[in-house]
C-alpha cells in the first residue's frame, strides 16, 4: 500500500499532516475554494468531501503516480477558482456510461464506491 504525504490546507496546517494511500484516490482536481488549498484528493469512500492540500495540482498527481486527465463536465459552468481538468485513478473506476443519444456529450465515470463523475467526450487515453 504506497503511501503519499502531503500538507492539508487547514489552519494551522503541519508538515506533511495527511497521508494519503494511493490506491484508495478516485481523483485530483484544482481546489475551488480561496484559501491555502490548491488541489483538493478525492478519496474513495468519501462521498462527495475531498481533502484540501497546499500543494499545487502538478505535485499532487506526479506523487499519486497513473492518474489520467480528463475535462470535468459541468452543468452549471465551470466554478471560478480553478480548472475544469480532473485527474482520475483508473483502478478506481468501476465502468463507464456514456451519456447518448442526448447532449451535450459527456461520460459518466462510476467509481467502485458508487460515487459518480461526468467528462466532457471523447473519452482520454487510458480511460
Amino acid at each position: 500500500m504506497p503511501i503519499v504525504h502531503f500538507n492539508k490546507a487547514t489552519d494551522p496546517s503541519t508538515p506533511d499532516d495527511v497521508r494519503v494511500n494511493t490506491t484508495a484516490v478516485r481523483f485530483v482536481e484544482a481546489a475551488h475554494m480561496e484559501g491555502a488549498a490548491q488541489a483538493s484528493i478525492h478519496l474513495l469512500g468519501q462521498g462527495t468531501t475531498a481533502i484540501p492540500v497546499t500543494e499545487p495540482v502538478e505535485v499532487v498527481v506526479a506523487a499519486v503516480e497513473g492518474l489520467v486527465a480528463a475535462t470535468r463536465h459541468y452543468f452549471a459552468g465551470q466554478p471560478g477558482k480553478g480548472g475544469s481538468t480532473v485527474h482520475i485513478a483508473p483502478s478506481t473506476v468501476s465502468y463507464l456510461r456514456p451519456n447518448v443519444p442526448k447532449d451535450p456529450a459527456f461520460w459518466i465515470v462510476c467509481f467502485v464506491d458508487a460515487f459518480e463523475l461526468r467528462i466532457v467526450a471523447p473519452l482520454p487515453a487510458g480511460l
